[in-house]
């Protein structure tokens, strides 16, 4: 597709399109023992499929949208974001590690922000064959096929909860003891979206996620009824100088408060 033909489009069926042709450029390298390099203090791997789609989305993104802010976690980071009305937030590769590893729990991850809230995303399963999408106010969507908000009424007890390893001392034994624990994916982005594929009830997100890991999560789950809180029981804000993130609550409005509850922090 010609660029004039993407500045046609509207934010949605961009991101859409474009996450759709980042799969392909991720799908040349699956499996097929990219070059990886490691970086930080965490040894965060980061394969060369994730900066040649870093490149792909960011060209092809601005280019359609020049006016948009940009943040992205392989590319270095500038307060130019901060004064743009709207922001994409993205990460080429959520779960590099399982790309890496040849399992399915990666994808890519496009976000758009708008006044610190997220407005447009998709998130691009390539080898599940899932895309996931939200516009605010329009409801959630996997494949094309709509998420009823009912979904979230349908839980049943036990919950089946989320709980990371750094997270788990922290909770209540109480609270452990009335859940069902389950596990997650590799890739948060994908974590959380199970949320509205029924695969769990509520989701703990360790400390230090960033923008990019959550802000296409979020629409896609909020668009079915879930929240994404920190431990105030706020909306995540995205956009800001810091894009780390404290340790953060994924469920129903009726189950975030009482999942903050069983926390002991102190």
């Amino acid at each position: 597709m010609l660029a004039t033909e993407h500045q046609s489009l509207d934010d949605q069926t961009l991101i859409e399109t474009i996450a759709l042709e980042a799969g392909k450029i991720a799908l040349k390298h699956f499996k097929k023992e990219p070059e990886v390099w490691y970086k930080g203090v965490t040894r965060s791997p980061v394969s060369e499929a994730d900066l040649e789609i870093d490149e792909y989305l960011k060209a092809t993104l601005l280019e359609a949208r020049p006016d948009y802010g940009w943040l992205s976690e392989e590319t270095e980071d500038n307060s130019e974001r901060l004064s743009s009305q709207k922001v994409f937030v993205v990460d080429p590769i959520d779960g590099t590690r399982a790309f890496i590893a040849g399992t399915d729990e990666w994808c890519v991850s496009i976000g758009i922000v708008e006044n610190n809230k997220p407005v447009n995303g998709v998130l691009f399963a390539p080898v599940r064959q899932k895309l996931y999408s939200a516009a605010h106010g329009q409801g959630a969507f996997i494949n094309g096929i709509a998420v009823e908000e009912d979904v979230v009424t349908m839980m049943l007890e036990p919950y089946r909860i989320i709980i990371p390893q750094e997270v788990s001392k922290y909770v209540s034994e109480e609270f452990v003891n009335d859940i069902e624990p389950v596990g997650g994916v590799r890739s948060l982005a994908l974590r959380i979206a199970g949320l509205i594929e029924d695969y769990a009830d509520g989701i703990y997100v360790r400390k230090n996620s960033r923008d990019w890991d959550m802000v296409a999560a979020h629409l896609i789950v909020q668009e079915a009824g879930f929240q994404l809180v920190d431990l105030d029981l706020e909306d995540v804000v995205y956009n800001k100088a810091e894009t780390r993130h404290g340790l953060l609550i994924a469920a129903h409005p009726s189950y975030t408060e009482k999942m903050k509850n069983a926390l002991q922090l102190s």
